[in-house]
């Protein structure tokens, strides 16, 4: 159940997904910590919430966007985050699918998603590419 409190905090709840994602193989790489510096930028949290947040990602409860083109751009931001360091670990991509079963993605979407990331491995897998295979 949604609080106003979990409302509010739905950006940390954002962020907090991804530091889970980087610390999903237990090791956080140079280029995942500045992904996830980036992405506190743009959520518009400051240093200290940050430092809060990486510190203590689980005290945050995942909180699914409502739009689907949000769910879409979470999920899309979440496979850049896989991917940011040029490894994909198995325990990415447990995670990976994890998420995007919390957001109502198919499984075999997911996968196929997730199968695109690994052969693109050092190439972007644009959001449109992305958005178009979850809505077929």
């Amino acid at each position: 159940m949604t609080t106003i409190n979990n409302y509010y905090n739905s950006e940390k709840a954002q962020l907090a997904v991804l530091v889970k994602m980087a610390k999903a193989d237990n090791e956080v790489k140079g280029s995942e910590d500045m992904f996830l510096r980036l992405m506190a930028r743009k959520l518009n949290l400051s240093m200290s919430e940050f430092e809060d947040i990486y510190n203590d990602a689980d005290k945050y409860d995942f909180i699914p966007p409502v739009n689907q083109e949000e769910k879409y751009v979470m999920f899309y931001i979440l496979i850049q985050m896989m991917k940011v360091d040029l490894s994909v670990d198995v325990e990415e991509i447990e995670f990976c699918k994890e998420v995007g079963i919390k957001l109502g993605i198919a499984e075999n979407k997911i996968e196929e998603i997730i199968k695109l990331s690994i052969i693109k491995n050092k190439e972007v897998v644009e959001y449109d590419e992305i958005k178009a295979m979850l809505e077929i």
